[in-house]
């Protein structure tokens, strides 16, 4: 039940319904995978890309009438004691792509299938003309029985749990199963098969998989060569033609997923100083008050290394 999975996403630190929303349907605006990290949910990036805002919102209302969420200033808390996990897909990561290459797989599954029977006069589990050429593409490339030995052991490999949920969802000659993922029983069983591809397993379904999606844009990766190559934030500003707040932004995303930034270059040493001795749980304001000369940039990447453990503290 969605108010059951959603419930499972706030405790008692407050936490912003929008925010949690635009999560699990994929958008990656800093403020977004900022609370994300600050809440240890940055995994559920793109999670439920299905989910409707109304639905969203609907279940939100149930939940505070039922007085199981309570709104506060800064956003929603639990109203009673932390909901047990709802089986969360903990095999899925957002690079892996799931919900991408699930119409893949289950049309390559399809095209496997109906081949081993000659039949070749069967409608397609997508009508996505973009999927079925790269399937196309795909087909004459792989050797087919090579293909069905593979995905016999990738099956076995995820166990006979997840293996019997993803066959649930398979279609093939005479058979009709969902022909797509979209419960979290089906994304942990199509995640843990894609983590064996990622492992090196099956190199056909590989080629079909494509490999760990990237997270961030070609602008971010860009911005954050040019700083990693002894760029400033000015000059990459002038060089990619955009405004500052916008390369800023660009570093921090990246830094949320776990780029490493040149940071003697980015902070002068008596801010590194300052910043060692200052305490990163305080909102980016007091801090801003506290480090003079700091901006927002400093200051959230700031915030960011410590969530993540990777602020240098003790050097300068």
């Amino acid at each position: 039940m969605l108010d059951d999975f959603l419930l499972q996403f706030f405790d008692d630190q407050p936490r912003r319904a929008t925010s949690l929303y635009l999560l699990l349907t994929g958008k990656k605006t800093l403020s977004v995978l900022f609370a994300a990290l600050e809440h240890q949910q940055l995994q559920w990036l793109h999670l439920y890309p299905t989910l409707s805002r109304p639905d969203f919102q609907a279940a939100i209302a149930r939940l505070q009438a039922a007085h199981h969420l309570e709104k506060t200033d800064l956003g929603m808390i639990l109203g009673g004691p932390k909901a047990q996990p709802a089986n969360l897909p903990t095999a899925y990561q957002p690079w892996m792509g799931v919900h991408t290459f699930s119409p893949k797989f289950h049309l390559a599954v399809q095209m496997l299938s109906e081949a081993s029977f000659h039949n070749a006069r069967y409608r397609p589990v997508t009508q996505d003309w973009a999927i079925q050429q790269q399937l196309r593409q795909w087909w004459q490339h792989i050797d087919r029985q090579t293909a069905i030995s593979e995905l016999k052991t990738l099956l076995e490999v995820i166990g006979d749990e997840s293996a019997t949920v993803l066959l649930s969802t398979m279609i093939g000659h005479d058979f009709v199963g969902a022909g797509q993922v979209d419960d979290i029983s089906q994304i942990q069983a199509l995640a843990q098969l894609i983590a064996q591809l990622d492992a090196g397993l099956a190199s056909s379904w590989q080629a079909l998989w494509g490999g760990r999606k990237a997270l961030g844009t070609k602008t971010q990766y860009a911005a954050l060569q040019m700083i990693q190559q002894g760029a400033t934030r000015e000059q990459v500003s002038q060089r990619l033609r955009l405004k500052p707040s916008t390369i800023n932004e660009h570093l921090l995303t990246a830094a949320i997923f776990g780029a490493d930034l040149p940071l003697a270059r980015l902070y002068p040493a008596t801010m590194l100083t300052q910043l060692n001795q200052a305490d990163a749980h305080l909102n980016y304001q007091p801090l801003l008050e506290q480090v003079p000369d700091s901006d927002f940039f400093q200051i959230r990447l700031f915030q960011i290394l410590c969530l993540q453990g990777r602020w240098p503290h003790g050097q300068a």
